[in-house]
């Protein structure tokens, strides 16, 4: 008698908890279900810049642009050089980052890793061994021989990374007429305006390479609207005395999208990226303003 209400116990027993368990895995499950599409929705900004690394690294198109622009500085250089009046000390000022050494590696470890600047910037920097950018040794030999002063104008921090800075262009066989024509970012300096000014002060600035707009001034209106007004109003010195090179990257025109805010979130920023394009309707078959455009341009 015992055993049966024994058996008949258990049994019971077992049936509660194969009834329970169900129920236990339906309450779980939803909230997986979240914690899974929450995981989906969240946005990988430093992802979307694979493809432009991708292109920097490998593309024929890339080292093909970069030769092109260095060859064009070249020829006008040696315009300059023939006019040059006498007595008169010539200057050419180059930015360093996508403009003579190639720091494609750190964006790749962005993209892959889901990282973002300044995160790593410093220890690369550090390890001091960046490659050159097609065409730059060639240019920059080609003005040190013609006695043209060289001036490299960068933003790496001027306190911490300018002796791992030097480093890399003499390891690199680069040419540096002296330590003061490497000039870093002082702490609490806006821009390049200032340095460009001080160079200004002995030499005649002929010409100014770089990647990025402010590498040649500071445009009065910082919108994407003044930024093509710049570029506008500089048509006749594109290729001769300002001379851009390609990085799809980064640069102060992502800044221009955020209202120069980078401290909105990634999702605000996916937002900003988006609707600054122009989308093709393939159902109305054509070219739409995102409907958020206006307010970011």
């Amino acid at each position: 008698m015992f055993k049966k209400k024994s058996s008949l116990l258990l049994a019971m027993l077992l049936l509660l908890s194969a009834c329970s368990a169900p129920a236990k895995k339906e309450a779980e499950a939803p909230k997986q279900q979240t914690e899974t599409q929450e995981k989906k929705d969240k946005v990988n900004l430093p992802s979307q810049n694979l493809m432009a690394v991708t292109w920097y690294q490998t593309s024929a198109e890339a080292k093909a642009l970069y030769t092109q622009g260095y060859n064009a500085a070249k020829k006008s250089l040696e315009e300059k050089i023939k006019n040059k009046a006498k007595g008169e000390k010539l200057a050419v000022v180059l930015d360093l980052d996508e403009t003579v050494l190639d720091n494609s590696p750190i964006q790749a470890y962005y993209a892959i890793n889901g990282k973002s600047y300044p995160e790593g910037w410093h220890e690369w920097v550090m390890y001091a061994k960046a490659d050159v950018v097609y065409g730059a040794k060639e240019f920059l030999d080609f003005a040190n021989k013609n006695d043209v002063s060289i001036y490299y104008v960068t933003d790496r921090n001027a306190e911490t990374e300018f002796e791992a800075t030097k480093k890399n262009l003499l390891e690199k066989e680069l040419p540096l007429q002296s330590d003061g024509n490497l000039m870093l970012k002082a702490k609490g300096e806006k821009g390049k305006d200032a340095r460009r000014k001080k160079i200004e002060e002995t030499h005649k600035i002929v010409m100014l390479v770089g990647d990025n707009l402010h590498d040649f001034a500071t445009p009065e209106d910082g919108s994407l609207k003044g930024r093509d007004k710049f570029v506008k109003d500089h048509a006749n010195d594109w290729g001769d005395k300002y001379i851009m090179l390609p990085n799809p990257m980064y640069g102060s025109w992502e800044g221009t999208l955020y209202n120069n805010d980078f401290k909105k979130s990634d999702e605000e920023k996916d937002k900003l990226r988006k609707s600054a394009l122009k989308v093709f309707n393939i159902e109305k078959n054509t070219v739409e303003e995102h409907k958020d455009r206006k307010s970011v341009v």
